[in-house]
């Protein structure tokens, strides 16, 4: 049991963080809590989000919901190195008052490495506090689909699209902290988009999250690890041939709550997030309940 709590309390790799404000976020991977206790892993995820766009006109007000079923996974090639890979494929529904539009197909897929620059549990000392810390980046491909038309109808929105159309690359830090059963992780990720081939460039993005955790048994061969913590989320105007999208940018502050619950080399989570505070698109856009689900596999 103890040799499967030091494991466990490591568990947080890259913590929480939501996906991008304003609109469906189609550029940017969300990796939440995932599993440390075993050096590779393969699992599926499901994300929910929901917005009301369009809030100073009665005419166009919509309801846009996005939901992406994903296959993600991470293998190490050296002892001090991980490798991250994200496969999305996204459901993507909007509707106002008369009508509606969906579109479903491959999200853009992302790749990372993060480098283990410390970490104390590599080391033959005995410590009452344990630490790690990662750095690392990685790129996201252009491989969903964006055909953004700005001719005025549903769906004629660059955040609905399956893709960002561009080819954007990320970096990230992320620290952990962690004494006997409990822990505390913090992060900031940066992404740094480029112009798609349609002139549009989405906003620069910056996140940061911070979150406790505590690990304790439920029984024979499951753990549970309940978290707790908060998100903020920052993004910089769209450009749509060189001239900045007002609609567009904005931040947001998210509480976020969980659980993971480890059952021999599977493990189950569930995290929800409810916004604090938001200033989305001037105004004009307002996110709602956040929330994930995942099953995975340890290798």
């Amino acid at each position: 049991m103890k040799r499967l709590l030091f494991l466990l309390l490591f568990s947080i790799s890259l913590p929480g963080r939501a996906c991008d404000i304003c609109g469906c976020g189609v550029g940017n991977a969300y990796y939440g809590i995932m599993p440390q206790s075993y050096r590779n892993f393969i699992g599926v995820r499901y994300r929910y989000r929901t917005y009301d766009s369009h809030l100073n006109s009665q005419l166009l007000r919509t309801k846009e919901t996005f939901q992406t079923t994903e296959l993600w996974g991470r293998f190490y090639p050296t002892q001090r190195i991980q490798m991250l890979a994200f496969v999305p494929y996204n459901f993507n529904f909007q509707q106002d008052a008369a009508t509606s539009a969906r579109l479903n197909g491959l999200g853009d897929v992302t790749i990372l490495a993060n480098y283990n620059v410390l970490n104390t549990n590599m080391d033959t000392l005995d410590r009452a506090f344990n630490h790690t810390l990662l750095l690392g980046g990685g790129v996201k491909l252009a491989t969903g689909r964006s055909n953004f038309v700005d001719d005025g109808s549903l769906g004629a929105n660059a955040n609905f699209q399956l893709g960002t159309g561009s080819t954007d690359f990320l970096m990230n830090a992320i620290y952990t902290l962690r004494y006997q059963s409990w822990g505390w992780n913090s992060d900031v990720s940066y992404r740094i988009s480029t112009t798609n081939s349609d002139h549009y460039r989405f906003g620069n993005r910056l996140s940061s999250s911070t979150s406790v955790f505590y690990v304790t048994s439920a029984g024979k061969n499951l753990t549970l690890m309940p978290n707790a913590g908060l998100t903020a989320e920052y993004s910089a105007k769209d450009l749509k041939n060189g001239v900045r999208n007002a609609q567009t940018g904005g931040y947001a502050t998210l509480a976020t709550a969980g659980v993971e619950a480890y059952w021999g080399r599977f493990v189950a989570g569930v995290n929800v997030q409810q916004p604090l505070a938001q200033e989305l698109a001037n105004g004009d856009s307002k996110a709602k309940q956040r929330l994930q689900v995942h099953l995975t596999v340890l290798l």
